[in-house]
């Protein structure tokens, strides 16, 4: 995930939320089903038939032989639908008038004096048959007019091209049908996924976050869903992009501090359904700086303790778990003893011992996550917090991913704690970066 530097040391995404990537598996399953169910309609209708004969229509011979006008098709096609000529036409196929002219239409192409009349029906035969009938009964009817002086005017009117039998349906159009149907569920999928956007309470990426808090965001850090110790990722999947961002989110929050001295960071969240995101970024956090060769004093919020020592165990090295409750030292004490000490405070909206740890810590860091966090809740904790801390408040964002697209082994291991083997490679790690005075 691209990051860009905010004044202050955080980062945001450099690019806004996307409304189709977000709901694109609703637009996705909404848009298929609709097209799904117009494809299912297609297939259980009648195909229908249209045939064709196309007649031509000539000026009129006056009674003196003299040339008349061109002959006005509108009024040629009125006629051609009239009950006079639909009754004729009813004769030949022995059915109903009305019967007769269901299906059939006059069309007058562009700058001709032709009539097409265009019969559909639901079998060929049956279509060629009333194209035929209605353009013999127009060219019938038309070849004697009373020309209003009680003699028969002849009309040349002749059939230029008869009735054929289509060999193909010419409706319903299954792809048209099916096409129009996506293009609908499309458009209301999307105006759903606007209206769902709209009411959802979640925080959906690290620039919503940073709107709704007006403080920086360290990192978008991705959180697998997996269980028990695996989710100390440092030790269960040390070589995962996972791993390297909890090592990236050191390098950025701790090394540039702890040279100055012992530091305390307050890791805390908005409410109690954030806790889960919290412990996970409190404990990797925590590996992170003791793999780097740090001290480090890790104080659990009690309700969250057993959370913690799952995660922690005592085989990190380095790496101390106490209980806030039972705590015999006081923050400062343990500043004394260790290079970083590490608050998993209570949620901030929560608890008034975290607004105490608040004005004791050198950085506040406060976590949410994009499935499990609430927008009110996180802009009301970001303000008490604010208000409450002597150092700068910070906001981290976790996101929800697979396991396997993050790299990390999913089996968890037997017990609840680091194994040795992980312990083994741990310990490692810090005594390399202590030989090298990285600590």
């Amino acid at each position: 995930m691209t990051l860009t530097q905010l004044p202050g040391g955080g980062a945001v995404e450099d690019r806004p939320r996307n409304l189709l990537r977000a709901h694109a598996g609703l637009i996705l399953a909404f848009t298929a089903v609709v097209g799904l169910g117009a494809a299912a309609y297609s297939h259980t209708q009648t195909p229908s038939y249209t045939s064709v004969a196309r007649v031509m229509v000539e000026p009129q011979i006056l009674p003196n032989g003299g040339a008349a006008p061109a002959p006005d098709m509108g009024t040629e096609k009125a006629l051609a639908l009239s009950s006079a000529v639909a009754a004729e036409a009813a004769d030949t196929l022995q059915v109903s008038p009305s019967d007769a002219s269901h299906g059939v239409d006059v069309a007058v192409p562009v700058d001709t004096h032709v009539l097409e009349f265009r019969a559909t029906e639901a079998t060929p035969e049956a279509a060629q048959r009333a194209a035929d009938a209605f353009s013999t009964a127009y060219v019938d009817y038309r070849a004697t007019v009373d020309s209003g002086s009680g003699r028969p005017v002849p009309q040349k009117a002749q059939v230029i091209s008869p009735a054929t039998e289509p060999t193909a349906p010419t409706g319903p159009s299954a792809l048209l049908q099916v096409g129009a149907a996506v293009l609908l569920g499309l458009a209301l999928a999307i105006g759903a996924a606007a209206l769902a956007d709209r009411w959802d309470r979640r925080v959906r990426g690290a620039g919503r976050l940073a709107a709704l808090t007006g403080t920086p965001v360290l990192a978008v850090l991705p959180r697998p869903r997996v269980k028990g110790a695996r989710r100390l990722v440092l030790a269960s999947s040390p070589e995962s992009s996972v791993a390297e961002s909890y090592r990236f989110l050191r390098t950025r929050v701790l090394d540039p501090m702890l040279p100055l001295g012992s530091t305390t960071v307050v890791v805390s969240c908005a409410d109690d359904r954030d806790r889960e995101a919290r412990d996970v970024v409190a404990a990797n956090l925590a590996a992170a700086a003791a793999e780097n060769g740090c001290t480090v004093a890790v104080v659990a919020d009690p309700p969250s303790r057993s959370a913690l020592e799952g995660l922690l165990g005592a085989g990190v090295p380095l790496l101390e778990l106490y209980d806030a409750a039972g705590l015999g030292p006081s923050l400062h004490e343990l500043s004394q003893t260790h290079d970083l000490v590490l608050v998993q405070a209570a949620p901030v909206t929560a608890s008034a011992a975290t607004i105490g740890a608040l004005r004791q810590g050198d950085l506040a860091i406060l976590v949410a996550d994009t499935r499990l966090s609430d927008r009110d809740a996180v802009r009301a904790a970001h303000r008490l917090a604010r208000e409450a801390s002597v150092g700068p408040v910070w906001s981290l964002l976790t996101v929800g991913c697979s396991a396997r697209r993050a790299g990390v082994r999913r089996r968890a291991p037997r017990g609840t704690a680091v194994s040795a083997e992980e312990s083994r490679q741990l310990a490692r790690v810090a005594d390399d970066a202590g030989r090298k005075g990285v600590a």
